[in-house]
């Protein structure tokens, strides 16, 4: 029979055990002080499986000729901070520094410390070596020639693999005084920026999604319709005051064109086809509605925290966002359905959120519920992967990152060489400043 003393020793050797087995990932090493910002950014893209294996196959693929030293720096970098530790360890990203270095020799410094710059200065310089890859090859260049053609080396895997990051947001623009609708236009983008609203505690993700993909307004906008109306006015005022028969021929071809123009295009350029007349530029509000065409494997999100007074002084916004474990992407995606009134959104009937014709979308949801709890169910299903926080002012701080376990649901605290696990509870109640989520 096992005795008190027994078991307490059992369970102290259990303990022991679960220490002795327990598994750590890397920390990084914030050399000279001053590169937190690269540090949170790496372990945050150490938690995206999809990016890591883009790399991957950009390496794999990569034409004989062609130098990556940021890709290949990075996937080392990331690859490394995914193998599993028996014990706490740290490393100094000197690749990754060195390869960004050597495209920006001022980059790493005391004055630019911003993690979500460096992320955008990072994916430029990813995308400048991929751009590099597409160039055609020199026909004279024989011997890369030869050495290609026995490798069977083309660009086209290259090409064909698309950055997880990168989507397609499209967007149109209307005039609300005569209703015209222009034509839809795609951005792509490999992270979005929301700015917060100011003198709120806190804000809902899903208000800030639906008024990022909703409708804003635009002052001093340019209508090429009305302006064409009015130029189209003018010349008919001028024909019935009269002129002489080479001035209203003359006239009377600009008429033709701007009629012409309003029935098939009003938006193509006529103004090099105008003989005498100069077309009027007439300033209206339209809005401006905004829709995801496209959506990413991964999904990132800055949050703009900067608040700008008159007197030239500069605060950081303390507003907190609500984020949810998981989102459903599919509210904000375009569809078949595609509104010609300037007040509704592209791609579905009008909601009380998107589509209230209010001076701020921002605060008309803010009652709107968010069960942040409810994990949502679909196609377009992302999960939270990572999380950059700053602390400090807006002048100086740290930033840290909260990192999603590689095959459970839990979760790293790194703070430069410093790991710990916390509770999911803990991340989702932290001050964002950068959010990564990724399609399950």
């Amino acid at each position: 029979m096992e005795t008190i003393k027994d078991s307490k020793r059992k369970k102290k050797h259990n303990s022991n055990k679960e220490k002795e087995t327990k598994i750590y990932t890397f920390g990084l090493i914030n050399q000279g002080n001053n590169i937190c910002f690269l540090n949170s950014v790496l372990q945050s893209l150490a938690s995206l499986k999809s990016f890591r294996k883009y790399l991957e196959k950009k390496i794999k693929n990569k034409p004989i000729d062609a130098e990556l030293p940021v890709t290949v720096a990075l996937h080392a970098t990331l690859e490394r901070l995914n193998v599993p530790l028996t014990k706490q360890q740290s490393f100094i990203a000197t690749d990754v520094v060195w390869a960004l270095q050597a495209n920006a020799r001022r980059l790493i410094n005391r004055q630019q410390q911003d993690a979500h710059e460096l992320f955008q200065f990072l994916f430029q310089s990813l995308g400048a070596e991929e751009d590099h890859i597409r160039r055609p090859k020199s026909l004279f260049d024989v011997e890369l020639i030869k050495k290609m053609a026995a490798k069977n080396d083309t660009i086209t895997n290259i090409v064909n693999d698309r950055n997880p990051l990168r989507g397609l947001t499209a967007y149109r623009v209307s005039c609300m005084k005569c209703g015209y609708c222009g034509p839809i236009r795609h951005t792509t983008f490999d992270n979005i920026s929301i700015p917060l609203p100011s003198g709120l505690p806190s804000v809902p993700l899903d208000v800030l999604l639906r008024t990022y993909a909703g409708t804003d307004f635009i002052d001093e906008y340019n209508c090429p319709h009305c302006s064409l109306v009015e130029t189209l006015a003018a010349i008919e005022k001028a024909l019935e005051i009269g002129k002489d028969d080479l001035a209203k021929g003359k006239l009377e071809n600009d008429r033709q064109i701007i009629k012409k123009a309003l029935a098939i295009d009003v938006d193509t350029d006529i103004s090099d086809q105008l003989q005498v007349t100069k077309l009027a530029h007439l300033k209206n509000t339209a809005s401006k509605v905004t829709m995801f065409a496209k959506l990413p494997d991964i999904f990132s999100i800055h949050f703009s925290r900067s608040i700008y007074y008159q007197s030239g002084l500069t605060f950081k916004n303390p507003c907190k966002v609500k984020f949810p474990e998981s989102i459903d992407m599919m509210k904000y995606i375009s569809g078949g359905y595609l509104a010609n009134m300037p007040s509704e959104p592209m791609s579905a009937p009008p909601s009380p959120i998107a589509s209230s014709p209010i001076s701020s979308p921002i605060l008309a949801g803010i009652g709107a519920s968010c069960k942040e709890d409810e994990i949502p169910s679909g196609e377009n299903i992302y999960k939270l992967k990572s999380v950059i926080v700053h602390q400090g002012d807006h002048r100086s701080g740290h930033f840290i990152t909260y990192r999603r376990k590689e095959e459970s649901d839990g979760w790293w605290r790194l703070s430069d060489e410093y790991v710990e696990e916390v509770k999911l509870k803990q991340v989702l109640n932290e001050e964002a400043y950068m959010l990564f989520y990724e399609k399950t």
